[in-house]
């Protein structure tokens, strides 16, 4: 059972898609739109590791920092979502480690890199040595990626999921923490209705919502970017002022007009 905010008449059903490349010749990070969520210019420190990309505050402070574990859409690399997305998050205070895949389905890559910073966390004499939040880890990722982030939702590690668009190769009911399922009136790579919409209506056993923005397609991540930013301060941070983008009869995304349907499942309702 879910529960509708919006009064907005609903897009007809439309039948599941067969799985598709999830980026085709993928945009570069500009054209994809802008994030006002932060400015990230002198802010940002961005480390190499073998199968990964770091995203960091380059002043890491006395502080512990959460964590987003990013996967990339099919055919693409962080660097695709970097100036949109990671480097934002990464100047708002998270430490982003995107898997430097471009098949990020499984989520294995994005667990991967979330070991590897816990690891370093407890090693002493490097950069993240103390500063990294442990108890505060989401995953997010788009298209394949999405998927991905919903696949390794299921591990004890991730506390919340963050699905932009994302592919159907996963198992939300498998998830342990609460998700966030976003998809584009106008996507015709990942149809909301037959691809977005079974994902969020199978992770019933968490709070789950779903939110559609009004005609947008599938390359236009940056649109969404602070909407991401203000679950993850909401998930990771307990900001207030984020949890109000999603909760409550009068929920931020539920009176925006930019988004076409807000739905919240039953566990979601009952957090408003």
């Amino acid at each position: 059972m879910f529960f509708r905010c919006t009064t907005l008449a609903a897009v007809a059903v439309t039948g599941l898609l067969a799985a598709a490349p999830a980026v085709a010749n993928p945009p570069s990070a500009g054209s994809a739109g802008s994030s006002q969520v932060a400015d990230p210019v002198g802010t940002v420190t961005v480390d190499k590791w073998a199968d990964h990309t770091v995203y960091r505050p380059t002043e890491l402070g006395t502080t512990r920092h959460p964590v987003v574990l990013w996967g990339n859409g099919t055919g693409a690399g962080p660097g695709v979502y970097a100036d949109t997305l990671l480097k934002p998050w990464a100047a708002a205070g998270f430490i982003v480690v995107a898997a430097n895949t471009a098949m990020a389905n499984s989520g294995a890559e994005m667990l991967a890199g979330g070991r590897e910073l816990l690891r370093r966390n407890d090693t002493p004499g490097n950069a993240y040595t103390g500063k990294v939040a442990t108890d505060q880890v989401a995953a997010a990722g788009h298209s394949q990626g999405g998927a991905g982030a919903i696949n390794a939702g299921a591990d004890e590690m991730v506390r919340t999921v963050l699905a932009l668009q994302p592919g159907p190769l996963a198992a939300p009911g498998k998830m342990v923490g609460p998700a966030l399922f976003l998809a584009g009136e106008a996507d015709r790579i990942v149809d909301a209705d037959g691809i977005v919409m079974p994902l969020f209506e199978k992770a019933d056993q968490v709070p789950a919502i779903f939110a559609e923005l009004g005609g947008a397609g599938h390359l236009v991540w940056g649109r969404y970017a602070e909407v991401m930013a203000d679950w993850l301060k909401y998930q990771l941070l307990g900001d207030p002022v984020a949890k109000a983008r999603f909760l409550g009869a009068v929920c931020g995304l539920c009176t925006d007009v930019a988004w076409t349907r807000v739905l919240h499942n039953a566990k979601a309702q009952a957090l408003s």
